[in-house]
Protein backbone atom coordinates (compact mmCIF):
# COMPACT_ATOMS: atom_id res chain seq x y z
CA UNK A 1 0.00 0.00 0.00
CA UNK A 2 1.43 3.25 -1.13
CA UNK A 3 -1.22 5.56 0.43
CA UNK A 4 -2.29 5.76 4.10
CA UNK A 5 -5.76 5.88 2.70
CA UNK A 6 -8.22 5.26 -0.55
CA UNK A 7 -10.94 6.32 -1.42
CA UNK A 8 -13.73 4.13 -2.45
CA UNK A 9 -17.04 4.87 -4.70
CA UNK A 10 -20.09 3.02 -2.96
CA UNK A 11 -20.72 -0.59 -4.54
CA UNK A 12 -24.15 -0.97 -3.19
CA UNK A 13 -23.15 -3.48 -1.12
CA UNK A 14 -24.19 -4.44 2.73
CA UNK A 15 -20.30 -3.39 3.37
CA UNK A 16 -21.38 0.26 2.72
CA UNK A 17 -23.01 1.35 5.71
CA UNK A 18 -20.31 -0.37 7.63
CA UNK A 19 -17.67 1.77 5.83
CA UNK A 20 -19.28 4.99 5.91
CA UNK A 21 -19.58 4.81 9.68
CA UNK A 22 -16.57 4.37 9.72
CA UNK A 23 -14.70 6.65 7.72
CA UNK A 24 -17.35 9.46 8.46
CA UNK A 25 -17.50 10.53 4.87
CA UNK A 26 -20.46 11.75 2.83
CA UNK A 27 -22.68 9.42 1.21
CA UNK A 28 -20.76 10.00 -2.80
CA UNK A 29 -17.16 9.73 -1.34
CA UNK A 30 -15.60 7.55 1.37
CA UNK A 31 -12.35 7.92 2.45
CA UNK A 32 -10.67 5.15 4.54
CA UNK A 33 -7.72 5.74 7.06
CA UNK A 34 -5.35 3.45 7.90
CA UNK A 35 -3.75 4.98 10.55
CA UNK A 36 -5.10 6.47 13.87
CA UNK A 37 -3.00 9.49 13.02
CA UNK A 38 -4.32 9.78 9.65
CA UNK A 39 -7.82 9.76 11.25
CA UNK A 40 -6.90 12.22 14.02
CA UNK A 41 -5.25 14.57 11.46
CA UNK A 42 -8.71 14.44 9.27
CA UNK A 43 -10.61 15.45 12.39
CA UNK A 44 -8.72 18.36 13.55
CA UNK A 45 -9.26 19.85 9.54
CA UNK A 46 -12.94 19.22 9.38
CA UNK A 47 -12.99 20.98 13.24
CA UNK A 48 -11.04 23.54 11.42
CA UNK A 49 -13.61 24.02 8.53
CA UNK A 50 -16.50 24.26 10.95
CA UNK A 51 -14.61 27.16 12.58
CA UNK A 52 -13.47 28.81 10.00
CA UNK A 53 -15.85 32.53 9.22
CA UNK A 54 -17.09 31.37 5.73
CA UNK A 55 -20.17 30.25 6.10
CA UNK A 56 -23.02 30.16 3.75
CA UNK A 57 -25.69 32.63 3.78
CA UNK A 58 -29.59 32.04 3.89
CA UNK A 59 -32.32 32.46 1.69
CA UNK A 60 -33.58 35.71 2.48
CA UNK A 61 -36.95 34.78 3.86
CA UNK A 62 -34.93 32.83 6.87
CA UNK A 63 -32.38 35.21 7.60
CA UNK A 64 -32.91 36.67 11.25
CA UNK A 65 -32.42 39.73 11.65
CA UNK A 66 -32.44 40.99 15.71
CA UNK A 67 -31.04 44.34 16.77
CA UNK A 68 -31.38 46.86 19.79
CA UNK A 69 -29.74 50.18 21.09
CA UNK A 70 -27.73 50.77 24.02
CA UNK A 71 -26.30 53.85 25.88
CA UNK A 72 -23.23 52.41 27.05
CA UNK A 73 -22.29 48.50 25.62
CA UNK A 74 -19.10 47.79 27.83
CA UNK A 75 -21.31 49.31 30.88
CA UNK A 76 -23.43 46.43 30.58
CA UNK A 77 -20.80 44.27 30.05
CA UNK A 78 -19.33 44.43 33.83
CA UNK A 79 -22.52 43.49 34.84
CA UNK A 80 -23.96 39.72 33.68
CA UNK A 81 -27.17 40.10 34.45
CA UNK A 82 -27.19 43.42 32.51
CA UNK A 83 -25.57 42.43 29.83
CA UNK A 84 -28.21 42.45 26.90
CA UNK A 85 -26.28 41.31 24.30
CA UNK A 86 -25.40 38.07 26.19
CA UNK A 87 -29.44 37.47 27.66
CA UNK A 88 -29.94 38.15 24.24
CA UNK A 89 -28.03 35.44 22.56
CA UNK A 90 -28.56 33.06 25.37
CA UNK A 91 -32.60 33.03 24.47
CA UNK A 92 -33.64 29.60 23.17
CA UNK A 93 -36.09 29.64 20.50
CA UNK A 94 -39.53 27.73 21.25
CA UNK A 95 -39.30 25.71 18.55
CA UNK A 96 -37.32 22.02 18.56
CA UNK A 97 -34.28 22.06 16.02
CA UNK A 98 -34.27 18.56 16.62
CA UNK A 99 -37.00 15.85 17.65
CA UNK A 100 -35.99 12.21 18.75
CA UNK A 101 -37.97 9.58 19.66
CA UNK A 102 -37.21 6.19 21.25
CA UNK A 103 -38.20 3.03 23.10
CA UNK A 104 -37.83 2.68 27.02
CA UNK A 105 -38.72 -0.41 28.83
CA UNK A 106 -41.58 -0.69 26.21
CA UNK A 107 -42.60 3.28 26.51
CA UNK A 108 -41.99 5.86 23.92
CA UNK A 109 -40.15 8.77 24.82
CA UNK A 110 -39.06 12.06 23.18
CA UNK A 111 -35.87 14.29 22.90
CA UNK A 112 -36.59 17.99 22.01
CA UNK A 113 -33.50 19.93 21.35
CA UNK A 114 -34.54 23.94 21.59
CA UNK A 115 -31.30 26.31 19.87
CA UNK A 116 -30.46 29.35 21.72
CA UNK A 117 -30.34 32.61 19.07
CA UNK A 118 -26.66 32.29 18.88
CA UNK A 119 -26.37 29.02 17.60
CA UNK A 120 -28.64 30.31 14.64
CA UNK A 121 -26.03 32.51 13.44
CA UNK A 122 -23.66 29.72 13.25
CA UNK A 123 -23.19 27.24 10.28
CA UNK A 124 -23.82 24.39 12.49
CA UNK A 125 -28.00 24.69 11.09
CA UNK A 126 -29.93 24.49 8.20
CA UNK A 127 -31.39 27.57 7.47
CA UNK A 128 -34.94 26.26 6.52
CA UNK A 129 -35.11 26.23 10.10
CA UNK A 130 -35.50 30.07 10.35
CA UNK A 131 -39.51 29.69 9.52
CA UNK A 132 -41.27 32.68 10.10
CA UNK A 133 -42.53 31.43 13.39
CA UNK A 134 -38.70 31.09 14.93
CA UNK A 135 -38.43 35.33 13.27
CA UNK A 136 -41.64 36.33 14.79
CA UNK A 137 -40.34 34.91 18.33
CA UNK A 138 -36.97 36.42 18.69
CA UNK A 139 -38.60 39.95 16.76
CA UNK A 140 -40.47 40.44 19.67
CA UNK A 141 -37.52 40.39 22.06
CA UNK A 142 -37.75 43.30 24.60
CA UNK A 143 -34.50 44.41 26.09
CA UNK A 144 -36.49 45.46 28.95
CA UNK A 145 -38.52 42.27 29.66
CA UNK A 146 -36.74 39.66 28.55
CA UNK A 147 -38.44 37.23 30.95
CA UNK A 148 -41.56 37.34 29.19
CA UNK A 149 -39.58 35.67 26.16
CA UNK A 150 -38.00 32.81 28.60
CA UNK A 151 -41.65 31.74 29.97
CA UNK A 152 -42.65 31.58 26.38
CA UNK A 153 -40.48 29.21 26.04
CA UNK A 154 -40.43 27.02 29.68
CA UNK A 155 -44.48 27.00 27.98
CA UNK A 156 -43.62 25.70 24.67
CA UNK A 157 -41.08 23.10 26.30
CA UNK A 158 -43.78 21.65 28.66
CA UNK A 159 -46.22 21.45 25.92
CA UNK A 160 -43.39 19.51 23.50
CA UNK A 161 -42.92 17.10 26.21
CA UNK A 162 -46.85 16.54 26.10
CA UNK A 163 -46.77 15.88 22.40
CA UNK A 164 -45.23 12.44 21.73
CA UNK A 165 -47.11 11.49 18.04
CA UNK A 166 -44.51 10.11 15.89
CA UNK A 167 -44.37 12.15 12.80
CA UNK A 168 -45.27 10.02 9.60
CA UNK A 169 -41.57 11.47 8.33
CA UNK A 170 -39.88 10.16 10.93
CA UNK A 171 -36.35 8.59 10.02
CA UNK A 172 -35.51 5.17 11.44
CA UNK A 173 -32.19 4.42 11.55
CA UNK A 174 -31.17 1.52 10.18
CA UNK A 175 -27.79 -0.98 9.94
CA UNK A 176 -27.54 -0.82 13.79
CA UNK A 177 -28.27 -2.89 15.99
CA UNK A 178 -27.95 -0.87 19.11
CA UNK A 179 -30.08 2.13 17.76
CA UNK A 180 -32.37 -0.64 17.02
CA UNK A 181 -32.93 -1.76 19.88
CA UNK A 182 -33.59 1.54 21.18
CA UNK A 183 -35.90 2.50 18.72
CA UNK A 184 -34.71 6.14 17.78
CA UNK A 185 -35.78 7.77 15.11
CA UNK A 186 -35.56 11.78 14.14
CA UNK A 187 -38.10 13.32 13.75
CA UNK A 188 -36.74 16.38 13.10
CA UNK A 189 -32.95 17.73 12.89
CA UNK A 190 -31.90 20.87 11.11
CA UNK A 191 -28.75 20.77 12.78
CA UNK A 192 -26.13 19.67 10.08
CA UNK A 193 -23.23 16.60 10.90
CA UNK A 194 -20.92 16.85 13.86
CA UNK A 195 -21.72 20.43 15.00
CA UNK A 196 -19.24 21.49 17.63
CA UNK A 197 -21.84 22.54 20.21
CA UNK A 198 -22.56 23.34 24.90
CA UNK A 199 -26.21 21.73 25.59
CA UNK A 200 -28.01 22.38 28.60
CA UNK A 201 -30.18 19.83 30.08
CA UNK A 202 -32.94 21.52 31.67
CA UNK A 203 -35.26 18.35 32.04
CA UNK A 204 -35.52 14.88 30.65
CA UNK A 205 -36.39 15.27 27.15
CA UNK A 206 -35.36 18.98 27.21
CA UNK A 207 -32.51 20.39 25.63
CA UNK A 208 -30.77 23.60 25.01
CA UNK A 209 -28.56 23.58 22.03
CA UNK A 210 -25.85 26.69 22.23
CA UNK A 211 -22.16 27.25 20.57
CA UNK A 212 -19.37 25.70 22.10
CA UNK A 213 -18.59 27.45 25.12
CA UNK A 214 -21.81 29.28 24.83
CA UNK A 215 -23.21 27.69 28.27
CA UNK A 216 -20.27 27.41 31.36
CA UNK A 217 -19.95 27.16 34.83
CA UNK A 218 -19.09 31.32 35.05
CA UNK A 219 -22.01 31.89 32.70
CA UNK A 220 -24.42 29.86 33.94
CA UNK A 221 -25.42 32.44 36.94
CA UNK A 222 -26.68 35.04 34.92
CA UNK A 223 -28.19 33.03 32.95
CA UNK A 224 -32.27 33.60 33.26
CA UNK A 225 -32.81 30.13 33.26
CA UNK A 226 -29.88 29.10 35.82
CA UNK A 227 -31.82 27.72 37.68
CA UNK A 228 -33.56 25.06 35.77
CA UNK A 229 -30.45 23.71 33.93
CA UNK A 230 -29.37 20.78 35.59
CA UNK A 231 -26.33 20.28 33.71
CA UNK A 232 -23.76 21.22 31.16
CA UNK A 233 -21.98 19.03 28.53
CA UNK A 234 -20.30 19.72 24.71
CA UNK A 235 -20.17 17.20 21.79
CA UNK A 236 -17.15 15.48 23.72
CA UNK A 237 -19.49 14.26 26.78
CA UNK A 238 -17.51 16.42 28.93
CA UNK A 239 -19.80 17.95 31.52
CA UNK A 240 -19.05 21.09 32.27
CA UNK A 241 -21.44 21.75 34.89
CA UNK A 242 -23.91 19.38 36.95
CA UNK A 243 -25.80 19.35 40.05
CA UNK A 244 -27.88 16.34 39.51
CA UNK A 245 -27.07 14.10 42.43
CA UNK A 246 -28.02 10.53 41.02
CA UNK A 247 -25.57 8.25 39.19
CA UNK A 248 -27.68 6.22 37.17
CA UNK A 249 -28.03 5.42 33.66
CA UNK A 250 -31.85 5.74 34.61
CA UNK A 251 -32.11 8.87 35.65
CA UNK A 252 -32.12 12.37 34.43
CA UNK A 253 -28.35 13.43 34.70
CA UNK A 254 -25.18 13.63 32.82
CA UNK A 255 -25.12 9.50 32.97
CA UNK A 256 -28.33 9.53 31.68
CA UNK A 257 -29.24 7.14 28.41
CA UNK A 258 -30.75 10.25 26.59
CA UNK A 259 -27.12 11.97 26.83
CA UNK A 260 -25.88 9.78 24.81
CA UNK A 261 -28.86 8.80 21.97
CA UNK A 262 -27.85 12.68 21.58
CA UNK A 263 -24.48 12.20 20.95
CA UNK A 264 -25.03 9.65 18.45
CA UNK A 265 -27.33 11.40 16.54
CA UNK A 266 -25.65 14.47 16.68
CA UNK A 267 -21.80 13.84 16.23
CA UNK A 268 -21.53 9.58 16.54
CA UNK A 269 -18.93 9.63 19.16
CA UNK A 270 -17.66 6.24 20.07
CA UNK A 271 -18.52 6.71 24.05
CA UNK A 272 -22.42 7.04 23.34
CA UNK A 273 -21.95 3.88 21.21
CA UNK A 274 -20.25 2.10 24.21
CA UNK A 275 -22.90 3.23 26.26
CA UNK A 276 -25.84 2.52 24.39
CA UNK A 277 -24.29 -1.09 23.62
CA UNK A 278 -24.00 -2.04 27.60
CA UNK A 279 -26.99 -0.50 28.23
CA UNK A 280 -28.98 -2.96 26.27
CA UNK A 281 -26.91 -6.06 27.05
CA UNK A 282 -25.35 -5.37 30.17
CA UNK A 283 -27.17 -2.62 32.02
CA UNK A 284 -26.53 -4.10 35.32
CA UNK A 285 -22.92 -4.36 34.66
CA UNK A 286 -22.88 -0.53 33.75
CA UNK A 287 -24.43 0.65 36.48
CA UNK A 288 -22.54 -1.69 39.14
CA UNK A 289 -19.53 0.67 37.58
CA UNK A 290 -21.42 3.77 38.38
CA UNK A 291 -22.27 3.36 41.75
CA UNK A 292 -18.62 2.40 42.75
CA UNK A 293 -17.18 5.30 40.91
CA UNK A 294 -15.96 8.13 42.77
CA UNK A 295 -15.93 10.60 40.03
CA UNK A 296 -12.42 11.61 41.03
CA UNK A 297 -11.24 11.11 37.21
CA UNK A 298 -14.27 13.70 35.79
CA UNK A 299 -17.56 12.97 35.39
CA UNK A 300 -19.93 11.42 32.56
CA UNK A 301 -19.18 8.36 30.75
CA UNK A 302 -16.46 10.31 28.96
CA UNK A 303 -14.22 8.60 31.94
CA UNK A 304 -15.52 5.18 30.31
CA UNK A 305 -12.53 3.41 31.31
CA UNK A 306 -12.05 4.48 35.06
CA UNK A 307 -15.93 3.28 35.14
CA UNK A 308 -15.41 -0.02 33.83
CA UNK A 309 -12.40 -0.29 35.77
CA UNK A 310 -15.13 -0.29 38.74
CA UNK A 311 -17.11 -2.30 37.10
CA UNK A 312 -14.08 -5.28 37.50
CA UNK A 313 -13.46 -4.64 40.92
CA UNK A 314 -16.39 -4.06 42.18
CA UNK A 315 -17.30 -8.58 41.28
CA UNK A 316 -13.49 -9.12 43.27
CA UNK A 317 -14.21 -7.75 45.89
CA UNK A 318 -17.07 -9.66 46.52
CA UNK A 319 -15.72 -12.75 45.43
CA UNK A 320 -12.71 -12.17 48.61
CA UNK A 321 -15.47 -11.05 51.08
CA UNK A 322 -17.20 -14.71 49.94
CA UNK A 323 -13.61 -16.28 50.58
CA UNK A 324 -12.87 -14.81 53.94
CA UNK A 325 -16.50 -16.21 54.91
CA UNK A 326 -15.71 -19.16 54.42
CA UNK A 327 -12.29 -19.48 55.96
CA UNK A 328 -14.26 -18.11 59.21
Amino acid sequence: VQQKFEQRVPSGEIYDDFILFLSGEQQSLMEISYTKQHQKQKQKQQNKNQDSDAMGVFDKKNQLDVSFETSNYFKYTMTPKMDRTKICLNLPSPVPILSIAYDLHGNQRTINVYPTLQFLYSHHIYGSYISQEVQSFFRAFDVNAPSKLYSRFVEAAEQGRTDDIMKDDAISSSGNMTVDQLGIKVMENKIRQNPQYTIAAVQQGVYIIGMKDQFNVHDIQSNPLQDSIHYIADEMGLILFDKTTKRSVDSFGPYSIEQYILMEVLSKQEVAQNVMTYYCNHKEKLQRGLETYDESQGKGFVCWRFIMNETVKTPALEAGDDDDALSD
